[in-house]
């Protein structure tokens, strides 16, 4: 369990982010690059002052918990509106750049980790395809950039992560069967038990917690303040039946938020800002413990193959699946580029990374943890120094003739 004093520590961290917030904000520092920082010098090392175990089962707990939200958050903001709105790019990334990016992953890690298990790396492949477009909000908002990229980017990360985590749960699944008398099918078997569970909890859920609500705002019976807290409630709902009916819980706050926004299109934005906030507080927590492990992956990440695979990981293996994913819709080649560079990974890989290590032992989760925090680290940077000088520097073309 984490100490009284490390959070402690992530209280005082966040207090004074809170005072430098703006300033830091001029030169591109992002909250992730805060407390990521933070947890490197508070909670990095043996000897550090802040404790965390990110192994025990209380922490692991509250990380499955912080993806559900925030998946359940994430899939309450696209509406089909939003969706019409940006005519056939996210359904092509999701569609078709998605599988591709898996595929690409595999290979890559396959051909760099030829010795590593196939489902160890599949795992890290498709982790890594979740994208966090948090990493490049001043990009992502900026105005210069077409509206239609925006919520292109947008509704992709807010879905993809999504899809990525069924595919997470079978593939640890079945990394940590191997050398057992399980077989993959009969880790599928129980996956597919899985996710059917948490598919019916979380119509359930949503349909009957949303339709609530929306039936009683109708008729004024409900108060704003009250509505905040129960679609947050709907998300932990979602997640913690699943749980109790041994289905997964991730999947099942996700269809929640789906299901919430399918029976209410026009949910105003204001009844989900506690669930934003309590996203936002269990974020910042999740990148304080991830900086806290940097100590403990210096030596893998001086490993050639591991930095190359977090390079490729976010140029050929992102690029490319998107470049084929856009064939024949005529995008402008800077458009093409943009979409397929703005695939930050971020939060939901960092969490798919730390829960991992409880279900891997060894060397498989050492590679599994270096590969991800590599990649990540990397995004941060690269994601987020980028993002304004890109910004700043777009400009409308001239229409097409």
């Amino acid at each position: 369990m984490v100490r009284v004093y490390g959070l402690i520590g992530l209280a005082v961290v966040l207090i004074a982010w809170a005072a430098v917030s703006a300033r830091a904000a001029r030169f591109s520092v992002t909250v992730p690059v805060a407390l990521l920082l933070a947890g490197l010098l508070l909670a990095g090392g043996d000897d550090a002052p802040v404790h965390l175990d990110v192994a025990s089962s209380g922490v692991q707990q509250l990380l499955q918990l912080a993806l559900a939200l925030i998946l359940f958050t994430d899939a309450t903001e696209i509406s089909l509106r939003r969706l019409r709105s940006a005519g056939h790019l996210p359904l092509r990334l999701l569609l078709i750049g998605f599988p591709l990016t898996v595929l690409a992953g595999q290979l890559a890690g396959t051909a760099l980790f030829p010795q590593v298990g196939v489902w160890v790396i599949a795992l890290v492949a498709a982790a890594l395809t979740a994208t966090d477009a948090s990493l490049a909000t001043e990009l992502v908002r900026h105005e210069r950039i077409p509206p239609d990229l925006r919520t292109a980017v947008t509704v992709e990360s807010g879905l993809n992560d999504g899809l990525a985590a069924p595919l997470v749960v079978f593939f640890a699944a079945a990394a940590a069967a191997v050398g057992t008398p399980r077989t993959p099918g009969a880790v599928l078997g129980h996956t597919v038990v899985e996710l059917v569970l948490a598919l019916g909890v979380g119509l359930a859920v949503g349909a009957g917690g949303g339709g609530l609500l929306r039936w009683a705002r109708g008729r004024d019976w409900s108060a704003a303040r009250a509505e905040r807290l129960a679609y947050l409630a709907i998300g932990v709902l979602a997640f913690e039946a699943a749980h109790v009916l041994h289905g997964n819980g991730i999947v099942a706050a996700f269809v929640a938020g789906l299901t919430v926004r399918a029976v209410d299109r026009d949910l105003p934005e204001q009844r989900l800002q506690t669930s934003h906030d309590v996203v936002a507080l269990l974020s910042a927590g999740v990148w304080f413990a991830f900086g806290s492990l940097i100590p403990h992956s210096l030596a893998d990440l001086g490993d050639w193959r591991v930095l190359l695979y977090a390079v490729l990981s976010l140029t050929v293996v992102r690029m490319l699946p998107v470049a084929l994913s856009l064939v024949g819709l005529r995008r402008r080649p800077r458009e093409v580029w943009l979409l397929s560079w703005l695939g930050p990974r971020g939060l939901p890989s960092v969490i798919f990374a730390l829960i991992g290590v409880q279900q891997l032992t060894g060397a498989a989760a050492q590679l599994v943890v270096s590969l991800i925090m590599a990649t990540v680290l990397l995004s941060v940077l690269a994601h987020g120094l980028s993002a304004i000088p890109i910004a700043e520097r777009w400009s409308s073309p001239p229409p097409n003739p």
